[in-house]
Formats: structure tokens, C-alpha cells, sequence
């Protein structure tokens, strides 16, 4: 019993650390405002990541402005897409794009998304951030 629980904890670190890696990814296209041919470029000739990071960084390229148009769409009205902390963009982009490509449960998705704002992102984000996402996935 003890040694299956080790094994999740360190699955959820391996995965942590995917997310993360994913999160900082997309985070530098964004602040490089990379082309769509860019970020797949990059991506797939880095070899910095694995077959499930890179299937979530297709889908982003293939689909980034539809995610920013789906995201802008769920904002409240005194808020734009450009208003958003890029760090918080790409929280939002990575979980998005996660739940697109993944089965993992919606639920899952926010929390790991909570999480990473709590990391990167100021407090009073963090509401705001499950908000969209909830409205979202």
C-alpha cells in the first residue's frame, strides 16, 4: 500500500513538472509573439519534451486564436484578452489546451491550474482564473 502511494506522488511530480515546463513554453511564445509555424518549429526541434507535451503544443499552435476568441469571449465585460498577465495567459492557454487533448477531468485541469498561479501569478488572480475556467471547460 505504501509503495503505490509513493508511486502516484511521484507521478503527479512528473507530471507537475510536464505542466510546468508546458506553462513556461507557451509563456515565451507568447512574450516572443512567436508565429504559429514558430511554436511548432521550436517545439518539435528542441527535444525538450515528451509526446504528451507536444501533442498539447500542437493543438495551441493549431488552435491559438480560437483559444485567446474562446477565453476573450468568457471575460467580463471591463476585461480584454491584452489585459490578462501573460504568465496568466498561458496558465489559461495551457489548461485549455490540456483539456482538449487529454481525458483528464475537468476538475483535475482547474486545480493544476490553481496551483500553477499560485506559483507564478499574484493572489488576487487566482478567482478570477478558476472563473474563466470554469466557465470554459
Amino acid at each position: 500500500m505504501e509503495k503505490n502511494k509513493k508511486k502516484v506522488i511521484v507521478a503527479e511530480k512528473q507530471q507537475w513538472k510536464k505542466r510546468t515546463e508546458l506553462i513556461e513554453y507557451i509563456y515565451s511564445t507568447l512574450i516572443k509573439n512567436s508565429s504559429l509555424s514558430e511554436i511548432k518549429k521550436d517545439a518539435f526541434n528542441s527535444n525538450l519534451f515528451d509526446a504528451y507535451q507536444l501533442k498539447i503544443i500542437e493543438y495551441y499552435a493549431d488552435n491559438k486564436k480560437k483559444i485567446i476568441n474562446l477565453i476573450s469571449e468568457k471575460l467580463e465585460s471591463t476585461w480584454t484578452w491584452e489585459r490578462i498577465n501573460i504568465v496568466e495567459q498561458a496558465i489559461l492557454i495551457t489548461a485549455i489546451a490540456e483539456s482538449k487533448v487529454t481525458n483528464i477531468e475537468k476538475n483535475i485541469i482547474i486545480d493544476q491550474a490553481i496551483i500553477s498561479a499560485k506559483h507564478y501569478s499574484e493572489e488576487k488572480s487566482i478567482k478570477y482564473l478558476n472563473a474563466i475556467l470554469d466557465k470554459i471547460l
